[in-house]
């Protein structure tokens, strides 16, 4: 781990928000290798391998939280005209959000966050998400409930509620 981890670090940078984010997914690589082990054939390089599957791990990431950012962008400036071009105050402030949510949902469990995304984000039917997820409607909708008391326990979460709604 100590030798291969500087060269996966290389590969899944471009697919980080920063170091911090980097470390992260670097130990996420390193559950998915070790989960995969047996995956391995031996008839190539271990380090080849490990990166191949260490960017598939980032680039997984990466679109999580592209999904993420465009709803935080449609809940912020959905009723914005199209030529409306926020200022850098407005910008930080979407970015600060997009973190936020994307922090959020990392913090799910995986079956929470996938019918998170499906239901909310996607704007998937609770059959389509149950059927996509190979659940019964109850148990998604069910896992949805948890996942929503889990985001609004989440301190941050709450403080961008409010925002949100305007302080009230």
């Amino acid at each position: 781990m100590r030798d291969l981890s500087p060269r996966i670090q290389v590969a899944i940078r471009p697919y980080a928000l920063d170091d911090d984010d980097v470390n992260d997914i670097l130990q996420e690589c390193w559950i998915r290798i070790l989960n995969r082990l047996d995956s391995f054939r031996r008839d190539g390089s271990f380090a080849a391998w490990a990166i191949t599957v260490s960017k598939n791990v980032a680039r997984k990431a990466w679109r999580k939280r592209k999904r993420v950012e465009a709803a935080a962008a449609l809940l912020k400036h959905g009723s914005q005209t199209a030529d409306h071009v926020p200022d850098p105050e407005e910008v930080l402030s979407l970015q600060l959000q997009r973190r936020i949510l994307s922090e959020a949902l990392a913090r799910l469990p995986d079956r929470e966050r996938d019918v998170v995304v499906l239901r909310l984000l996607e704007g998937r039917s609770a059959a389509d998400t149950a059927a996509a997820l190979g659940m019964s409607v109850r148990a998604a909708r069910a896992a949805l409930d948890r996942a929503m008391h889990r985001l609004r326990g989440m301190k941050a979460v709450r403080r961008l509620l409010i925002e949100w709604d305007g302080g009230n």
